[in-house]
């Protein structure tokens, strides 16, 4: 019985040669890098990738390969590396997927591959994130990478898919980053509000509606206006130096006005707002309008009457 069974067990493993010989030239070292990985012995496996390909070249053409090679660097990453922003196995399970993709052309993998993928790719959106939350880094820089490459991930996995409201997320997110390490320090940081207004007018371009973009524009030009007058402008500066800054703080004020209007029209019972608005025509010495919204704000702060509830 037990000889019986040998020869069948024989016959079965020569079957699979001849079947994967038919397909892809038969390599032991695959099947060594297999039990490897079964084994759960993850670097060891890892490892093995580059001596498949050194006793098996043809493998750099084969879908199956580069897919467990993607599992291998995934599995590193998740549990040797503890999904760690800086692991190199990541990026290389993103690359290894992206290969077994291109070269499976039946889609046997298909469906492993796009979710392994999509995965990857919001392990990158939630590193951004977290990064973004930070308020004390200054690694934009590295909050724009991941950014980028869970947009071209996401893209090959799914070429229509509509990154809008992401766009919009991370770059209001950016821009209160920059704008609140401007206001840390005006003076060494002064091209981070440049930086801040971009990325807010970025957000606005995909929706004009966007109100925490639109709101902070107008304030960021109103507090620029006042920084002009109350930090720039020294107290013994001549005539010419004082009517140039003065107009400069009046162009600040005029740019703010349109978005502190847009944010008003969405939320006309916002305190906020009425105040920012009536002191930028303070500023422009429009009093008649000034006047206008400060009534506008005593409206607001009357308590409620228990009758008209």
């Amino acid at each position: 019985m037990k000889q019986n069974l040998k020869i069948l067990f024989l016959f079965v493993f020569a079957m699979l040669v001849m079947t994967a010989h038919s397909q892809t030239e038969y390599c032991p070292e695959m099947q060594l890098l297999l039990q490897k990985y079964k084994q759960k012995e993850y670097a060891g496996a890892k490892s093995y990738l580059d001596t498949v390909i050194q006793k098996c070249p043809e493998r750099k053409d084969d879908a199956y390969y580069w897919h467990i090679s993607g599992f291998i660097n995934l599995d590193i990453f998740k549990l040797v590396d503890n999904r760690s922003p800086v692991s190199k196995s990541r990026e290389q399970a993103v690359n290894s997927f992206l290969n077994s993709k291109k070269l499976d052309n039946k889609d046997k993998y298909a469906d492993h591959n796009s979710q392994a993928l999509k995965f990857l790719a919001s392990t990158y959106y939630n590193d951004a994130i977290l990064i973004l939350q930070n308020m004390d880094t200054l690694h934009f820089e590295e909050i724009k990478s991941f950014y980028q490459k869970y947009k071209d991930i996401t893209s090959a996995i799914s070429p229509d898919y509509k990154f809008d409201q992401k766009e919009i997320e991370i770059n209001y997110g950016l821009g209160m980053l920059y704008k609140a390490k401007y206001e840390n320090n005006k003076k060494g940081y002064r091209n981070y509000m440049d930086s801040s207004i971009s990325c807010f007018n970025r957000a606005i371009t995909i929706n004009p509606n966007d109100y925490s973009s639109n709101y902070n524009l107008g304030i960021i030009y109103h507090n620029l206006g006042v920084d002009i007058i109350l930090d720039d402008l020294e107290i013994d500066a001549d005539l010419e130096k004082v009517i140039i800054m003065q107009e400069k703080a009046i162009g600040y004020f005029s740019q703010a006005l349109p978005y502190l209007k847009k944010v008003y029209s969405m939320e006309p019972t916002d305190k906020a707002i009425v105040q920012g608005i009536a002191a930028v025509y303070y500023s422009l010495n429009d009093m008649e309008k000034h006047v206008e919204f400060m009534n506008v704000l005593k409206e607001l702060d009357k308590p409620l009457n228990p009758n008209n509830k």
